[in-house]
């Protein structure tokens, strides 16, 4: 309530305090930074052990257009290292004059709300010059090219080595190559594996003060329990990034694994309704192991179109909404290890021979190799199995390192093929009419045991209720189901330690994949990891772990000796933990302890997707369902407290309404305290949106509020606008039920509806087309989306998707100059090399491809993207697209619906969309698609990125005491 106050009666100071005059005006060079840019110091060089210093400061060549300059280091007697360029500025304000101070000498109470009104002044930094710092070795002359937007040619002099001199020109090289370390990883996209491993060994060789290159997050907050389980389960980035610091900065869990693996929580019976014993349930199902999740296609036909629309629109939902710098390529690892793709003639003669599909498994932790298989129900398993051995046959002969053997599991004569390094880790067995393919030899254990007899996914009372829930006869293109013993084997015991040592194992990779290419780049001859921690490049605690995995090198790469190669780790499920450390058993201590006195029960989840074509259009529409069922509402309790009951009334909006959105509020809980329960509602119109930076202060907020084009109501109306402060909302009603307050802002009311905009004509225009009325349906929130083609918001959403892209883009290539530069790898082979360090893909999300353009002037280089071309800035120097961009889901998003529905005994989300059917997209081999579709599970990261968890994520762990390298 304080808060509300304070911006009301900022909102009636408004009135008094914007006069003529007050409006933000440009200044010139002055103020701050003066008028002409800081005086430039001539070159210096000082020797030094293991490297000297050498520093020098030159300018912008006249008539440089602006923006960032981009300057690379070339050095050909090959003695320079770890350069670093940073741009010197000066600093254009654009500020008001400050009017004579009112209360106080020190400044006074009308200054400061009138500052806090008006937004504070804003700043723009101009380039003028630049700094190259460097380290070096040996005591010739040095012989130094800067190339790019400045080229000119230095040779400097170094002077012999005076101690404190050296240690004072170390000092400022390591504070200029730390900020631009930080200024590498703020904001962009890119894996901070290089930058962070560099200021630690460079830190702790060169007796330097270590630093944190995250910036610090005041708001940041540890994360809760499920937060911090489910960061581990989905192994998202932010866990993923602590474990690598660790890695990097401090030894870990060094203890002995001496203790027996704990137990896992307890859980408790669910009571559930009697379930009919003639609920049809597919065949396919008995043969799952019940701790397996369930993605099951029906016929060959669904699984063909699955495959095709995920090739159509991106491959993953959340590549087109975060719009990655790179790309893990999950499906295609996966593809890999199970050694088998679909040809144009299996995808011609399919269903002749496949009867129904499914993928299994019990985890999706496809980055790094997960436990998953592809089950077949065949109408003819021996043309099946000839036609998998066929493809068995093809990888044999294009892999020299790898083989096939049969391996004996259960009673079974089981088909391995496999390499050393688990690129390829391929089982192949058919039991009668079912043929499964699995990187997994326990899963096949567990698939032989469910057919002799063991419980299946068909037999758990809590699918037989789901498959009343979605019944079989509804024909889903894809039925998805998440047991709650999958749940629970993600939490048990051996999963969870695994996964945690996994990633440490996967962190150990990456920091010796990248220490080797330092020694490379420093002339070092280190092969292994002896060789490397001698050389001060890895530190001495590095491998040394409590399960007794090591770090080899095979060739040209390393591996984890119990797992493999990166991207290719051995399923978690064929990992079996014996024995665990103190920390370990303490932790996991932790985690069994909240799901036994917080959730004692794990909730099964449900998804469906049926595909229906329009006739005579190029569109098809998908109806979805997803449903929590059974479900407990305690666990989710923020949702039991903002929403009521279930109802069939809904709202009926405008027509027009470019996106809209329902609720119906528990009237004691809710947002506001209404005595009853009431729908709030809104709509947006087709507009472009206020830009960001324009909404900065109280007026300009108030002025991008009025130019926004959208309403919000409620009904019954809940005495909304009575509860704002200071007796803002109290303004007389005409006679036509309008009236006007402080601000602008409309409001129109009459006995049941309450409507607010700035905008009257919108109040005008929606009143005759607002009601409630009857819904097919019960729900608590209704979403609505029309189709954005060719509208005003979709030009705005287009800008934006755009100028994220293009900051991914940018960001991609001068990572590409930092391995060049940092790590001496020619420029022209950077794109292979940042590749292999970070075991990703590197691509434009703004679709293009990135090409090496090399400078005339040496080896050097400017990587950039095809589809920068093109592209425009604003006056703000903002990047615009080109008229031919689209937002990645714009051009085949043609609208859709969604409805959330929170029973007692359940959760569900149901809704549609259409879809423009796009046509595929060309790649290398048009002939052969992947055996799974290209799912890119990165959509666990959305919810933290979407809803706070990302600067929840960036909570540190404490800080173990320091070790040098």
């Amino acid at each position: 309530m304080p808060k509300q106050i304070l911006l009301a009666t900022a909102a009636v100071l408004t009135l008094v305090l914007a006069q003529p005059g007050s409006v933000l005006h440009a200044q010139g060079f002055g103020g701050i930074a003066g008028t002409t840019p800081p005086a430039l110091r001539p070159p210096v060089a000082m020797t030094g052990e293991p490297f000297g210093v050498v520093m020098a400061e030159l300018p912008l060549p006249p008539g440089f257009a602006g923006g960032v300059p981009r300057v690379l280091v070339e050095d050909g007697q090959g003695r320079v290292f770890y350069p670093v360029v940073s741009v010197q500025t000066v600093e254009v304000l654009e500020q008001p004059p400050q009017p004579p101070r009112i209360i106080g000498r020190q400044g006074g109470l009308i200054d400061r709300v009138r500052s806090a009104i008006r937004g504070e002044p804003t700043a723009r930094q101009v380039p003028v010059g630049v700094k190259v710092s460097a380290l070096f070795t040996g005591t010739e002359p040095l012989e130094l090219k800067l190339v790019g937007d400045i080229n000119q040619a230095l040779r400097v002099q170094p002077q012999p080595l005076v101690p404190g001199e050296h240690r004072e020109l170390l000092a400022v090289w390591w504070e200029q190559y730390v900020a631009w370390a930080q200024a590498a990883i703020a904001g962009e996209d890119t894996p901070k594996l290089l930058h962070k491993y560099l200021t630690t060994m460079l830190a702790d060789r060169l007796d330097l003060p270590r630093v944190d290159l995250d910036s610090p997050d005041p708001e940041a907050k540890p994360l809760s329990q499920p937060l911090e389980t489910l960061a581990l389960l989905a192994a998202i980035e932010p866990q993923r990034e602590q474990i690598l610091e660790d890695v990097i900065s401090h030894p870990g869990d060094v203890a002995e694994a001496n203790l027996p693996l704990p137990p896992e929580p307890q859980w408790l019976p669910r009571a559930l309704p009697p379930v009919d014993e003639q609920v049809a349930i597919e065949s396919l199902a008995t043969r799952v192991p019940p701790e397996c999740f369930y993605l099951r296609f029906g016929s060959f036909t669904n699984y063909v179109w699955f495959q095709e629309i995920s090739e159509r629109y991106g491959g993953d939902i959340a590549q087109a909404v975060v719009l990655r710098g790179f790309n893990s390529e999950s499906s295609l690892r996966m593809e890999r290890m199970l050694a088998t793709k679909l040809t144009a003639v299996s995808k011609m003669f399919g269903d002749k021979l496949i009867g129904d599909m499914a993928i299994i498994g019990s985890d999706l932790y496809m980055k790094e190799g997960a436990t998953l298989g592809v089950l077949f129900y065949a109408t003819n398993p021996g043309l099946l199995k000839s036609s998998m051995e066929s493809d068995r046959r093809g990888v044999l002969a294009k892999n020299a390192d790898a083989s096939e053997q049969l391996v004996t599991i259960g009673d079974r004569q089981v088909s391995l093929l496999s390499t050393p390094d688990n690129r390829i880790r391929s089982f192949l067995l058919v039991d009668g009419e079912f043929l499964l393919i699995t990187t997994s030899e326990t899963l096949v254990r567990r698939f032989l045991e469910v057919g002799a007899g063991d419980r299946s996914l068909a037999d758990t009372p809590e699918f037989r209720w789901a498959r009343t829930w979605m019944p079989e006869a509804n024909d889903y293109s894809v039925f998805g189901y998440f047991s709650n013993e999958f749940f629970h084997r993600l939490v048990s015991p051996q999963y969870q330690i695994e996964l945690r040592r996994r990633l440490e194992a996967i962190a150990h990779l990456e920091v010796a994949e990248i220490a080797s290419q330092a020694a490379e780049a420093e002339g070092v001859a280190a092969d292994d990891v002896d060789a490397l921690q001698v050389a001060g490049l890895l530190p001495p605690w590095f491998d040394v772990r409590p399960d007794g995995a090591r770090v080899l090198r095979i060739a040209e790469h390393w591996i984890d000796s119990s797992r493999g190669g990166r991207g290719s780790f051995m399923p978690i499920a064929d990992m079996p933990v014996e024995q665990v450390t103190q920390r370990e058993a303490e932790a996991y201590a932790k985690t069994a302890d909240f799901y036994l006195q917080q959730w004692q029960h794990m909730d099964p989840m449900l998804v469906g997707l049926r595909r229906f074509r329009i006739d005579g259009s190029k569109s098809e529409q998908v109806a979805f369902e997803g449903y929590v069922a059974p479900f407990e509402p305690e666990k989710y309790g923020w949702i039991a407290r903002q929403l009521a009951s279930p109802t069939p009334v809904e709202m009926l909006l405008p027509a027009d309404d470019a996106v809209s959105v329902q609720l119906h509020m528990r009237g004691q809980s809710g947002l506001f305290a209404a005595p009853d329960d009431y729908h709030l509602f809104g709509g947006i119109k087709d507009m472009i949106p206020p830009a960001a930076e324009d909404t900065q202060g109280l007026i300009k907020t108030l002025q991008a509020l009025r130019a926004a084009p959208a309403y919000i109501g409620a009904w019954p109306k809940p005495g909304l606008i009575e509860q704002l402060p200071l007796g803002i909302g109290l303004a007389r009603p005409d006679y036509a039920g309008f009236s006007r307050m402080i601000g602008g802002l409309w409001r129109w009311q009459n006995n049941e509806l309450s409507l607010l905009s700035f905008d009257r004509s919108i109040l005008d225009q929606a009143i005759p087309q607002i009601a409630p009325r009857e819904s097919t349906d019960l729900a608590q929130a209704r979403l609505s989306v029309a189709n954005l083609s060719g509208s005003k918001l979709a030009t705005w959403v287009n800008q934006q998707w755009y100028q994220r892209g293009w900051r991914a883009s940018q960001g991609n290539a001068r990572f590409l100059d930092d391995v060049h530069q940092q790590l001496k790898v020619p420029g022209e082979q950077s794109l292979a090399a940042a590749e292999r360090l970070l075991d990703v893909r590197l691509q434009c999300p703004l679709g293009g491809k990135y090409q090496f353009s090399p400078y005339a002037s040496g080896t050097s280089g400017r990587w950039q993207s095809t589809a920068w071309e093109g592209g425009s800035f604003d006056a703000a120097g903002k990047p615009m697209p080109p008229a031919n961009y689209s937002a990645p889901w714009i051009e085949w998003f043609q609208g859709g619906k969604v409805h959330i529905t929170q029973r007692p005994d359940s959760l569900a989300v149901v809704g549609s969309f259409q879809l423009e059917m796009q046509p595929l997209r060309a790649t290398n081999e048009p002939s052969e698609a992947g055996l799974l579709p290209p799912m890119n599970f990165d959509l666990f990261n959305l919810p933290f990125k979407l809803f706070g968890g990302e600067a929840a994520g960036k909570a540190k762990a404490p800080k173990a005491e320091r070790k040098s390298f």
